[in-house]
């Protein structure tokens, strides 16, 4: 059985107490409607609470132990080891866009808040990020609207190079490379709201009606 620190990656200890605001923290953690995943340094997944499931489609049983990046689709990858980077130094990166795998094998629009995790010494030990999927539905939650279907070989062609520039431009708009000024973010975000919207229109084409 676990105890309330170890949903944060933090078993409890004689040094290290589970105490009243623990157990308050850990119920806020778990009753959340925000999905919240909390990992290591290395991206092995620590803590995982009912709305990760809800979303991710996981049972916690299922992913904690394991590597988070059963999660990212392959052109997300490089970005993602980047914020982990990022993170591990202190910083923490607030409401970017991203795209994450469900269990399913679907590729969800996640909204995603990453902060470190800090043990009580001050010494960064964790990540934790708190996720909502952008569309309000998750894997075969989705709406199922009956439309042509495109051919399995069409909408990967329309896929991929979609794919790319919304990795790409995420990217970007993490300022992995360098600066960017409100301009060049805004028009970044329309392409990759762009592009999103177009993807998200060939997924639902290449999907079969129900019947």
């Amino acid at each position: 059985m676990t105890t309330p620190d170890e949903d944060f990656g933090r078993p409890a200890s004689r040094e290290n107490p589970v105490g009243a605001e623990d157990v308050r923290l850990a119920d806020i953690v778990r009753s959340s409607h925000d999905a919240i995943v909390g990992g290591t340094l290395d991206g092995v997944v620590t803590a995982w609470n009912r709305a990760a499931e809800r979303l991710y489609g996981y049972h916690a049983e299922e992913i904690i132990g394991r590597r988070a990046e059963r999660l990212y689709p392959h052109w997300c990858r490089a970005g993602e080891a980047a914020v982990l980077r990022q993170v591990a130094s202190g910083e923490q990166l607030d409401q970017y866009v991203t795209e994450r795998i469900h269990r399913d094998g679907s590729t969800i629009t996640v909204r995603l808040s990453v902060s470190p995790i800090a043990d009580r010494t001050g010494r960064i030990v964790g990540v934790a990020a708190i996720s909502r999927d952008v569309r309000g539905a998750t894997g075969p939650e989705k709406a199922d609207r009956a439309r042509v279907v495109l051919p399995a070989a069409t909408s990967h062609e329309l896929r991929t190079p979609l794919q790319a520039v919304i990795g790409f431009t995420g990217t970007l708009l993490l300022r992995l490379p360098g600066p960017l000024n409100d301009e060049q973010e805004r028009q970044l975000e329309l392409v990759q709201q762009s592009a999103r919207q177009l993807l998200e229109m060939i997924n639902d084409l290449s999907r079969p009606a129900k019947t």
